[in-house]
């Protein structure tokens, strides 16, 4: 069993438990990641990358408060975090 189908296991039998968890997650995340940003200047590439940064999160907590589909929230979910993930990691390297 690989981590993805695990962590969905997980998410889907303690759903109501994981949802402020994975606001929380994603907003400590997504903040970390927009102020190394934040840090770098004014230039269209950090413009697109602080646009992509809150587009994730609020993707997500859009979805929730829309009340979809769980399977729809956790691929949300699981995008929004690979996404400021690649951005924190790109914007701590260089």
């Amino acid at each position: 069993m690989n981590i993805y189908s695990a962590f969905r296991k997980e998410f889907f039998s303690k759903f109501y438990l994981l949802i402020p968890v994975s606001i929380m997650v994603i907003a400590c995340l997504g903040s970390a990641a927009a102020y190394f940003i934040a840090i770098k200047g004014n230039s269209l590439f950090n413009f697109f990358q602080m646009f992509f940064c809150v587009a994730a999160a609020m993707s997500y907590l859009a979805v929730l408060l829309g009340q979809f589909k769980k399977e729809t929230l956790f691929k949300v979910l699981m995008m929004a975090l690979l996404l400021e993930t690649i951005l924190l990691a790109f914007n701590l390297a260089f």
